[in-house]
């Protein structure tokens, strides 16, 4: 073959393996991953994609989309139903359908391709089948997911419309042992709502004659040595049920009594899904040595969950640990397919569900669980006054996380009332003790109770056995409450921002100047000058923690004041519960106090995540021990937020615009040794792992195509030199302890910072 042919036939064979190398990956539609798990009830669906990270500075020009009414024709690149050809854009998330009319009831494929900034257009993706329902049905609610039934495979699948199901998950055992009585004992090794499956052989006695037999089963969180523990203690579980088995071989499933519903709003399992309970443990207490069991099964029922599209690691075991606790925590407590998580209640609250939403952002790439949640909340308000308010942090970071204005748009009027501004009085700040709580407001707000309460914490004293005031760091109670105030600020904030999102500037400007009166009037009468601290509210010169931290977190706290605030959060150690404990972290990493987040997060006291692992549990708990809330769970989501805050914090990796096109990864200044991060965003994996010790700091990342990062690198002493993918820089700027570099494009990039090296003493 001649020298020129060679060429040819090698620049084809290197262009086939670009365009293989380079596909499309993470499609989603409707922002569902799976939509083949479920239906869609719209006409004009919206499809999106990531556009991968292997070559550096990929930025997509184009995209063709391919639409088709079976995978035939779409394998033949027949887009019968769109063909959307090379369509112009660097758009690669939320481009709505505009091809044919969609028919209910029925099932499409597509896929897609995309061309670069060099010309060079990428091969089609894997395809993607999304199944239609009803269009335009009344629903009870903006957001009502029914139950629906589709084909999947030949087999019949029941799932949701809008959102991804929920499906059982088959686990096996980890430690099986027949003990001397006959008892046999199974440890699964990690506790799920689930039900179990046993194969049990028991030998006939006499052929002629069918004897049954009952024997007891039992089901357990918690164990002491091979035995489940009867009295665990607190709201701990352990149950026993009756099971009749007879001669032979034979599977057994255990039974679980239907749970009873006793809230407003809990949720109990529909018909045709077999109930579950949380458990670790089974006990086979058949009194019989001639009892055999031959296999046990746990089936765990959750949403489709993608394990290996999250992860983090650093040179800390514990942090390790708490992190794949909260995560798992995060996947198991799905089992309602929303965030009505925990065994006694199975109803959703909406701060319980923003901390829920928040970790499961950054362990799947999942956002119709949160979506859905998010509207379920907004028609079915719960008490708490800063409940209501976490609502608009729910829509938020909706939209900041997906890039997609849908819910705020739609939702937009539903919003405006979860700020709370009907409650405002003359001095500024809002009251519920004012009597400005009338029907009306009660109505817009979707709330069907009497009153709503302030909380700040939970539980309060009389829930807790340990602690006067319950975890609220005996927080005094006035008709101006500094914590409501914090929060009704932020969510002033961030209306402004939805506002401006979705064209309403003169909305954006009403909040913006609220939210600037509400901060003059906090610090007007919440502030102690004297001591440089918030205290609790008008009236009382109590200052909890809750106080404090909250302000901080939210940017309330005036410059010169968050020496002494910080230095009093500092002194007050983890005072407060599971739940408040999330925004303590928030503050102290947005203010570089990483070193002693840190340490909160990694404590051995016993108000500790380690503590949830001393003590035996596999999930988060509801509170941080027994002895602080007499009815604590061991299955409780809300308490799961280092899942979030490790990768956010630590890692530092955030969005700068919604949806990702810009991000930051902004390492916390900290003495962590080494620390990495995987993290699903709707564009795509990013990577970061960092290196770091006294004389050098390393940074490593990889950046998904079709965005950008700002990176920020720790200047914790004085710089020498930094070396950017191993070319050395002349020129760089320190402000605020870190060296900015911007814009970083797609690819895996490294970054070094080398320290002085500190003159012997």
């Amino acid at each position: 073959m001649k020298t020129k042919n060679w060429i040819i036939f090698l620049l084809a064979i290197n262009t086939m393996l670009l365009k293989a190398e380079n596909e499309p990956t993470g499609l989603v539609c409707n922002l569902l991953a799976r939509p083949e798990l479920t239906v869609i009830t719209t006409p004009q669906p919206q499809f999106g994609w990531a556009v991968p990270s292997d070559t550096a500075n990929v930025k997509q020009t184009a995209y063709r989309i391919l639409i088709a009414s079976s995978l035939t024709n779409l394998n033949e690149d027949n887009g019968d139903m769109w063909d959307s050809g090379m369509t112009p854009s660097n758009q690669s998330q939320h481009i709505p359908y505009k091809g044919k009319a969609l028919q209910p009831q029925s099932s499409y494929f597509w896929k897609v391709a995309y061309r670069n900034g060099n010309g060079e257009v990428s091969s089609f993706s894997k395809p993607q089948q999304f199944n239609t329902g009803d269009f335009g049905r009344t629903t009870a609610w903006k957001g009502e997911s029914r139950w629906v039934k589709i084909d999947r495979n030949g087999e019949e699948l029941w799932t949701f419309e809008d959102r991804n199901p929920i499906l059982y998950h088959t686990l096996y055992p980890r430690k099986t042992i027949q003990k001397t009585d006959g008892t046999w004992f199974i440890d699964f090794g990690r506790s799920a709502f689930a039900y179990a499956v046993f194969m049990l052989y028991y030998p006939e006695t006499d052929t002629t004659t069918t004897t049954e037999k009952t024997i007891t089963i039992r089901i357990g969180e918690k164990a002491v040595g091979d035995s489940i523990d009867r009295v665990p203690g607190g709201g701990v579980l352990c149950k026993e049920y009756p099971l009749t088995i007879r001669p032979g071989i034979h599977d057994y499933t255990l039974e679980i009594p239907r749970f009873v519903s006793n809230y407003p709003h809990s949720q109990v399992m529909p018909a045709h899904i077999r109930e579950v309970i949380p458990f670790r443990y089974c006990e086979i207490a058949c009194e019989d040595p001639d009892i055999m069991l031959l296999s046990a099964s746990q089936y765990a029922l959750h949403t489709a969950f993608d394990d290996q599209s999250s992860a983090f690691y650093s040179s800390s075991e514990m942090l390790n640990e708490i992190y794949n606790l909260c995560k798992y925590s995060i996947k198991v407590n799905t089992f309602n397919g929303d965030y009505a998580a925990s065994q006694r209640e199975r109803m959703m609250y909406e701060a319980d569900s923003y901390i829920h939403q928040m970790g499961h952002y950054a362990v799947d790439r999942e956002f119709s669980v949160a979506r859905y949640s998010l509207k379920n909340m907004i028609f079915h308000a719960t008490w708490p006054t800063e409940w209501i308010l976490h609502t608009v942090m729910m829509a938020w970071m909706d939209y900041l996380h997906t890039g997609n204005k849908d819910v705020v748009e739609e939702l937009y009027d539903e919003l405006k009332p979860k700020t709370l501004v009907a409650l405002t009085t003359e001095n500024g700040l809002i009251s519920t003790r004012t009597g400005l709580q009338n029907k009306d407001f009660l109505a817009s707000i979707h709330f069907n109770g009497k009153e709503l309460q302030d909380i700040v914490d939970w539980p309060h004293s009389s829930m807790s056995n340990a602690l006067k005031g319950g975890e609220t760091d005996a927080f005094d109670f006035q008709e101006y409450n500094t914590v409501v105030n914090a929060f009704h600020y932020h969510a002033l904030v961030l209306m402004s921002k939805i506002a401006s999102a979705v064209g309403k500037n003169r909305d954006a400007a009403y909040y913006n100047a609220q939210a600037a009166k509400v901060k003059k009037a906090f610090n007007l009468h919440f502030f102690d000058k004297t001591r440089g601290i918030y205290v609790d509210g008008i009236g009382t010169t109590h200052a909890a923690l809750h106080s404090n931290m909250f302000a901080l977190a939210f940017g309330l706290v005036p410059e010169p004041a968050k020496e002494t605030v910080i230095a009093y959060i500092k002194s007050k150690g983890m005072a407060c519960g599971v739940y408040a404990a999330n925004y303590l972290l928030e503050a102290l990493f947005n203010a570089g106090e990483a070193e002693y987040a840190l340490s909160l997060i990694t404590s051995t006291t016993d108000r500790s995540w380690y503590n949830m692992i001393r003590i035996g549990s596999t999930m988060t708990t509801e509170a941080w021990d027994n002895k602080y809330k007499s009815n604590n769970g061991w299955s409780h989501a809300w308490s799961s937020s280092p899942a979030h805050i490790l990768p956010r914090k630590l890692i530092g990796i955030e969005p700068e615009t919604p949806g990702f096109e810009t991000f930051r990864i902004r390492p916390a200044i900290s003495s962590v040794k080494e620390a990495s991060a995987k993290l699903p965003t709707i564009r795509g994996e990013i990577k970061a792992t960092f290196t770091n010790d006294a004389n050098h700091f390393q940074l490593t990342v990889t950046i998904p195509g079709n965005t950008q990062a700002i990176i920020y690198l720790p200047a914790k002493e004085k710089v020498s030199e930094i070396i950017i993918d191993g070319i050395p820089q002349k020129h760089f700027k320190i402000k605020d302890n870190y060296i900015m570099i911007n814009p970083v494009t797609s690819g895996d990039h490294k970054f070094e910072v080398i320290y002085q090296a500190s003159p012997p003493v």
